[in-house]
């Protein structure tokens, strides 16, 4: 009797084991898969800081350049992209007056 118990017992256990085993793997390759995607993704953050900078200057000359040439088409191309402009004072003349003689 003894015999018949240990032996259904050993073959619970072993299927339990191999159950677990089916279920680790499933797992790893989960975590796996998680791991590349997460790669991807700090990969393309990585580059984006890269180029933020350049992004920023080249904003900032098409704005220089759409309120140095009054540009309408450039000042729209900016502000559709969520990016005012603000146009500078109006700067008074440096030329130097001469006093009438």
């Amino acid at each position: 009797m003894t015999d018949k118990i240990m032996y259904w017992a050993s073959v619970l256990f072993s299927a339990l084991a191999l159950l677990l085993l089916v279920a680790n793997s499933a797992l790893i390759n989960g975590n796996r898969n998680l791991q590349d995607e997460i790669g991807r993704r700090q990969a393309s953050i990585n580059m984006a800081q890269n180029l933020t900078p350049l992004n920023q200057n080249l904003a900032q000359a098409l704005a220089e350049s759409a309120v140095k040439n009054n540009d309408k088409q450039i000042s729209d191309l900016l502000a559709s992209q969520g990016i005012t402009i603000k146009k500078p004072e109006n700067v008074k003349d440096t030329k130097k007056t001469t006093p009438a003689e």
